[in-house]
């Protein structure tokens, strides 16, 4: 299998390159590889889909950071539960057609030089919602309902907006209609839906009550998905052809479903690393102790070694959060916050008083002050 090239060398430009660049650079590069640009070329057509992948993800700025971080290892966001990370053909609505006609008008996504440029009916718009997990959640995995208001066609009519119709005779059922005109490129040929029937290819004799001649009708859809374990706070999952419906015959848009990972009371997150701040007195960090710190997975019993400072961080391997991308999991930083009493009784001073003078300063490892100055000097 071929190994797919970089994106920025697709299009010729830097990895620093502004949206602008991008831009201009797929625009120059698109018109000269389109394949009604170059007939008689085999290898057009995956020039120019290779181009238009690449204008996909870097002018997509989700998607260009994803890349730019994982390379081509991203999980293309397909079906039901993978995050949506590139695009993957299809972002823009109708492929690559869609987009190449965005930059230039109709009359070259179908063809240069006098071929038709033909359209299937248009495909349906996404729908976007949102989502909320823990993040123990978030880390294992979890299955979740999700309410999505969509527009659907109507039943009752399939969508036509009418329980009698006939055949229009402007486009002759076609729902569009072709202009040929001249430019220096040659003879180009572009559709646009008829302006007769509304596209729809049919006159409506009789309007349909259910959609009131609409086609279209709102309806409240409940979708189970798989929220996959290791996801971080506003990923996006896919959910293929769950959005709004397109024209009649015309493809489903798709359900984006974004999710939001909520802060958790204990654990902190810091990509596939979760970071735990520890109390521990300053005793038990001076003579030692064990305490318990919380994981994902419960309570788990660390060693805090006699003389630990303040700010040392106690790392427990694979006890962060699984990686997405990947096997194994992140580690668990535990981070020592070691409390100095606000309120001490006259025994207690005379006691650590009394340990001072008999402790001599390379109990503290270096630095000035006394035994208290340093401690505060911590958390100021």
């Amino acid at each position: 299998m071929p190994t797919k090239r970089d994106y920025y060398e697709v299009l010729g430009v830097s990895r620093e390159a502004s949206e602008a660049e991008v831009k201009k650079a797929y625009r120059r590069l698109a018109r000269s590889h389109h394949p009604d640009a170059n007939p008689d070329d085999q290898g057009a057509e995956e020039r120019f889909k290779e181009l238009t992948e690449a204008y996909e993800v870097l002018s997509n700025a989700e998607a260009r950071r994803a890349y730019d971080t994982y390379g081509h290892q991203v999980p293309r966001g397909g079906g039901n539960g993978y995050p949506g990370g590139y695009p993957g053909g299809d972002q823009f609505g109708g492929g690559f057609q869609d987009i190449f006609e965005a930059f230039f008008g109709d009359g070259f996504g179908g063809s240069f030089f006098g071929g038709q440029a033909a359209r299937g009916p248009s495909r349906g718009a996404d729908a976007e919602v949102e989502v909320e997990v823990s993040l123990r959640e978030a880390a294992y995995g979890t299955d979740r309902e999700v309410n999505v208001q969509i527009v659907r066609n109507c039943e009752v009519c399939e969508g036509v907006g009418g329980t009698e119709s006939h055949t229009c005779g402007t486009c002759g059922g076609a729902g569009a209609v072709r202009t040929v005109r001249q430019s220096i490129l040659g003879q180009v040929v572009s559709t646009q839906a008829c302006s007769a029937c509304g596209g729809r290819g049919r006159i409506i004799d009789v309007t349909c009550d259910n959609c009131r001649g609409g086609g279209r009708v709102s309806d409240l859809q409940t979708r189970r998905l798989r929220v996959p374990q290791g996801i971080e706070s506003g990923m996006r999952l896919r959910v293929s052809g769950g959005g709004h419906a397109g024209e009649p015959g015309g493809a489903p848009g798709d359900l984006y479903v974004r999710v939001n990972v909520t802060e958790d009371p204990e654990l902190v997150r810091d990509g596939e690393d979760l970071i735990h701040r520890l109390q521990v007195s300053f005793v038990g960090a001076a003579l030692g102790t064990e305490v318990e710190v919380p994981t994902l997975d419960g309570p788990s019993p660390v060693r805090v070694e006699a003389g630990t400072q303040p700010g040392a961080t106690l790392k427990l391997r694979g006890e962060g959060m699984p990686r997405i991308r990947g096997r194994g999991r992140g580690d668990l930083k535990v981070l020592v916050d070691v409390m100095v009493p606000t309120r001490l009784t006259g025994e207690q001073r005379e006691l650590l008083e009394r340990f001072e003078e008999t402790s001599g300063e390379e109990t503290y490892n270096g630095g000035g002050g006394s035994f208290f100055d340093r401690l505060r000097g911590v958390f100021r």
